[in-house]
């Protein structure tokens, strides 16, 4: 065990990229993205116009100047009640194995707790969720998102086989449905591009107590402007307003060239709501997606989802299909929510998991994770 006397926890800078690269080679190995500065300047954006880049990310420096730890984290706003308030989603927290239990992470976590006005994790080992409820997060009584399935072909029992997840079990959850979604009321779905959507006025009041504020920014960064990822995004019109959206990601299931549809974020009026999960069924089937799935923390559609045909897997069934698509491989299901707010604690910790609303739009469970990917994307 090193000796932390030395070791010194302030945030990042961007004068600390190539010693950030360097440390997140050590972490995850030579293929990580985190080894390129503009993805790193995108990805730890403070969307802040006081603050630059990785002002939200913590380090940990030894006598050396080597970064030993990092903690990062995005700029989010949460709607809480009827109130925007500020949140970081801590991400790509690793310390490095030889600086491993001397007390920097509890020192970084104070930090954020200090400093932040809300903090909220999605994803992280099996037992963190406890060492959060110690540091006053609440954590939903360890629950993890549920997972609904639409099955579009037969082959997505290949994809079970291949990771080793149990057949019988996915045969008897997961139905590859061959008829078209029908009640489609297409004349009100419009694709939204980078070039179109500023055009349109966005009417997305939803009645949840806690889930990201989606504004229009909010919506440009995120989805419409990414220059890592391109989203497929549809909104459903409703007097001249867009009500309702679906932001899709199509990806390939490496190594096999099998193609799947992933639903990444779904907000707004019920109705359209309805509409947008036949609209994605239809030209998922149409594109050649062998199944389309929708990971989601809390229970804001699941009547819409079940009604249009998805198939519901929840706890260790969420692992009978891969989580990541480069390469696909059976991990455990520890996609915990943890959340936490000295500001407004007293709102937070009455917070159940039927009363909130997260999706893979949140915190990082949809980026890119290999520098080969750059090329892939830029060539589309």
């Amino acid at each position: 065990m090193k000796n932390n006397r030395n070791i010194v926890i302030r945030t990042a800078r961007t004068t600390d990229i190539e010693n950030l690269k360097n440390f997140f080679i050590k972490a995850y190995a030579e293929q990580t993205i985190f080894q390129n500065d503009k993805f790193l300047l995108y990805y730890f954006d403070s969307r802040n116009d006081k603050l630059p880049p990785l002002s939200y990310s913590l380090i940990g420096i030894n006598s050396d100047n080597e970064i030993v730890s990092h903690y990062g984290g995005l700029h989010y706003k949460l709607k809480l009640n009827k109130t925007i308030i500020s949140v970081i989603w801590g991400v790509n927290a690793y310390t490095l194995p030889e600086w491993r239990g001397c007390g920097i992470n509890s020192k970084i976590v104070n930090y954020i707790h200090e400093n932040n006005e809300a903090n909220a994790v999605i994803g992280m080992p099996f037992d963190a969720p406890f060492f959060y409820k110690k540091l006053g997060y609440n954590i939903f009584n360890k629950e993890t998102l549920k997972r609904f399935v639409y099955g579009l072909d037969s082959r997505i029992f290949d994809i079970v086989n291949l990771i080793g997840s149990d057949l019988e079990k996915a045969e008897e959850l997961l139905k590859v449905k061959k008829i078209s979604s029908s009640h489609l009321n297409s004349e009100n779905i419009i694709e939204l591009t980078k070039y179109n959507f500023e055009n349109f006025n966005f009417d997305l009041d939803v009645d949840i107590v806690a889930t990201t504020f989606r504004d229009v920014n909010f919506l440009s960064w995120r989805l419409f402007n990414n220059p890592y990822i391109n989203y497929k995004v549809y909104g459903y019109l409703k007097t001249n307003k867009i009500v309702s959206y679906i932001a899709i990601r199509e990806e390939i299931l490496e190594p096999t060239n099998y193609k799947v549809s992933r639903i990444i974020d779904l907000f707004g009026d019920k109705v359209g709501v309805i509409n947008l999960l036949n609209h994605t069924i239809n030209t998922s089937r149409a594109n050649g997606s062998i199944y389309i799935d929708f990971s989601v923390y809390g229970n804001l559609y699941e009547k819409e989802l079940l009604s249009a045909g998805f198939e519901k897997l929840e706890n260790e069934e969420v692992t009978l299909l891969p989580m990541v698509s480069s390469p696909i491989e059976k991990r455990p299901n520890h996609e915990f929510l943890v959340v936490q707010s000295k500001l407004h604690n007293d709102e937070i910790q009455n917070l159940s998991s039927e009363q909130v609303y997260f999706t893979r739009i949140d915190g990082d469970r949809d980026r890119i994770a290999r520098i080969t990917q750059l090329k892939l994307y830029h060539e589309k």
